[in-house]
């Protein structure tokens, strides 16, 4: 059985230790979930967004692909180096954008990466083995 390090919580200047995998305190916890759903509401779930069951395999396709094994972006130290995720270059305006589904507007990325470059228009050059 695998065993969970402990943490801080991971709510702005929370200093109470968390463990078994949890991210937030119990204070926290439900702050947390709250704050989420209204993220959601605003930004409509990733279903309506357009990533559907095709964009699912469209991903895996995308990412088994050779060239697309590594992340391009590597922002910082908390890349993960192995692309997780299809990351569009220019973010679309949904599902209905053409930036959508142009496969020159993909590139491979770790979740951390995509993460931290959020909604700006970005194009990873980096390879491993040569940064």
């Amino acid at each position: 059985m695998g065993y969970k390090a402990q943490r801080f919580c991971r709510h702005a200047g929370c200093v109470a230790i968390v463990g078994g995998g949890a991210s937030y305190c119990e204070a926290h916890k439900d702050e947390q979930i709250q704050a989420e759903r209204r993220q959601d509401e605003r930004r409509g779930s990733a279903h309506s967004r357009g990533y559907t069951s095709h964009w699912a395999k469209y991903s895996k396709w995308f990412l088994s692909l050779p060239e697309n094994q590594f992340c391009k972006l590597h922002i910082d130290n908390g890349c993960a180096q192995v692309a997780q995720c299809v990351d569009h270059i220019d973010p679309p305006n949904g599902a209905s954008d053409p930036k959508f589904w142009d496969r020159n507007n993909h590139q491979p990325a770790c979740i951390h990466c995509n993460s931290v470059k959020g909604r700006t228009k970005r194009a990873g050059t980096w390879e491993f083995g040569h940064g």
